[in-house]
């Protein structure tokens, strides 16, 4: 990408946990921009995440003191941001002494404006003057990726993933000629390679498929920094941190109808581990009683995810089951047992499940070719994978499964797609 474009553009690299895990890998960093700086990259501009497993920790304390909190307050967030404070000074650091003048940044100083909702901000608004004071004085800005502002001057922060958000944003309110996220692997591979041993390096992504490669399980990268790259036409590079410059990599954007249609009928398959299900039963007739599930589920802000209901025979509904995070799982049934307060409520039950996977394949070239649904579910039957539920739109199609079939389910899938292709 840097080929592509002239070096007066703008440019925003992010370093995860693993990048700047300790203070060799920082100084790995600090040298790669040093040599970008000396190539005549004078306009770019770092973000980085706390040291791996600091915010974890950081997360481990304030449950430790207060095991029965909520975590979504201002004291929560004024903890765990505090790691990206740290970071940023060392890689400030770092640069100098490779001779690379820096200009650390928070939140704050950006006034990286969000709303007020503690643990999970939303972005509203970027300054970006202390970044151009920076690049004409000469120096790096080195900013703090995860963390926000209230309007009240309150921190908070992003959520999972919330440095990649905050790159992308940045180089959104920067018009920067593209986003780079530097990790551990070299990109977005076809696959998990940690269970998929086949599974290939993707060198060219749209934005819409990205997403639900994301949102479905992908751990490259976090769904709203996907979001909001598409929706700010950014283009994303993945890569790997300490590969070679010029090492294969994976770039993400805006695919025109020509392009869209030459893509592949999939491109990935994803697994999540993380699901849980929660069926409801004795409820009430009529529809009202499923808006009053989701109702309160809502409120909570849980995302709910494959939905399924039974119907009796005169037509009303007598059960509802669908999936949510295992991380959400606890405050959703609290929030469907509530409705028991409700006279029409009283016999609700509430049932849970954890021990399941999903398992996606996902692709632009599904809109265009038939059966791709019934090829999934003949692999899965052939290879005695049950599958529990099922879930599709245009461009995916995803199946729930028991738990200790998930990673087969995964290769068996990845295998049909893409190693019998070869």
């Amino acid at each position: 990408m840097y080929n592509d474009l002239p070096k007066s553009a703008s440019v925003v690299q992010k370093y995860g946990g693993t990048s700047v895990g300790d203070p060799q890998r920082i100084r790995a960093v600090a040298a790669r921009v040093a040599r970008y700086k000396a190539a005549g990259w004078d306009r770019i501009a770092i973000v980085v995440s706390a040291m791996a497993g600091e915010t974890n920790r950081l997360v481990g304390l304030m449950r430790e003191v207060n095991p029965t909190g909520d975590h979504r307050t201002k004291a929560y967030d004024m903890a765990v941001s505090a790691g990206e404070q740290v970071s940023v000074g060392l890689m400030a650091e770092a640069l100098e002494a490779h001779g690379v003048p820096s200009e650390p940044l928070l939140a704050y100083q950006l006034q990286i404006l969000t709303d007020e909702k503690h643990g999970q901000a939303k972005i509203h608004s970027i300054r970006t003057d202390f970044i151009e004071s920076a690049w004409k004085n000469g120096r790096i800005p080195v900013i703090a990726g995860f963390q926000g502002i209230t309007s009240a001057m309150e921190i908070t922060t992003l959520g999972r993933g919330g440095s990649d958000t905050s790159a992308v944003a940045l180089a959104a309110a920067l018009k920067a000629g593209f986003c780079e996220i530097n990790t551990d692997v070299d990109g977005v591979y076809t696959a998990d390679p940690r269970y998929v041993k086949n599974a290939r390096l993707i060198e060219e992504l749209d934005y819409e498929t990205t997403l639900e490669l994301a949102a479905l399980g992908g751990k490259v990268l976090h769904s709203r920094c996907v979001e909001l790259a598409a929706k700010h036409r950014v283009p994303l590079v993945v890569r790997n941190t300490f590969g070679p410059d010029e090492a294969r990599r994976t770039r993400i954007m805006s695919f025109g109808e020509d392009k869209a249609l030459e893509a592949p009928i999939v491109s990935g398959i994803t697994l999540d581990e993380d699901v849980a299900k929660i069926t409801v039963r004795q409820l009430p007739a009529g529809n009202t009683a499923i808006k009053s599930i989701f109702s309160e589920v809502a409120h909570k802000e849980i995302n709910v995810d494959i939905i399924v209901h039974d119907h009796q025979e005169d037509g009303t509904v007598n059960r509802v089951g669908f999936t949510v995070q295992k991380h959400d799982l606890e405050p959703a049934v609290k929030a469907v047992e509530s409705l028991r307060s409700q006279s029409q409520f009283e016999g609700l039950q509430v049932a849970t499940q954890t021990n399941l996977a999903k398992v996606s394949a996902v692709g632009l070239g599904m809109r265009s070719h038939a059966g791709v649904a019934l090829t999934i579910f003949e692999a899965l039957a052939k290879n005695e994978v049950e599958i529990l539920m099922i879930s599709t739109s245009e461009i995916k199609v995803s199946c729930v499964v028991p738990l200790a079939q998930g990673k087969k389910a995964a290769q068996v899938l990845h295998g049909v797609f893409f190693e019998s292709a070869k």
